[in-house]
């Protein structure tokens, strides 16, 4: 792979996790095995994390720290980032968050009322 190409996947597959169609630990592996070509073992060393961390972060099944994610991206050229959803994207992830419960229920307050500052608070 030429340095062109190899940039161009890695955009590629930056954009592809930017898009939400590949998973951080997806890229992960695609990035060291189609740009590097190197084993689990060898990669983690150069990131010097522990081959258990790189394999459980490849299959998602791990929460990876935002120093893990840098050490492995920086040896790409990227940095984790955070980036604006598009409205679509938005819409979706508000909707999900609603149906899996998060949020809060139509009617009910965010947060109790807080007392009224012209009326005393008793035991003060």
């Amino acid at each position: 792979m030429t340095l062109e190409e190899r940039k161009a996947y890695i955009q590629a597959v930056a954009e592809e996790v930017a898009q939400g169609n590949l998973s951080l630990g997806g890229a992960a592996k695609q990035l060291r095995e189609n740009v590097l070509g190197l084993s689990q073992e060898r990669f983690a060393k150069a990131c010097k994390i522990s081959k258990r961390t790189l394999s459980q972060l490849e299959v998602d099944s791990s929460n990876p720290t935002v120093a893990t994610l840098d050490a492995i991206f920086r040896k790409f050229g990227l940095m984790v980032s955070l980036a604006h959803l598009s409205p679509v994207a938005l819409n979706a992830a508000a909707a999900k968050k609603k149906k899996v419960g998060f949020g809060v229920p139509a009617g009910t307050p965010a947060r109790p009322p807080s007392p009224s500052p012209s009326k005393p608070i008793e035991g003060r």
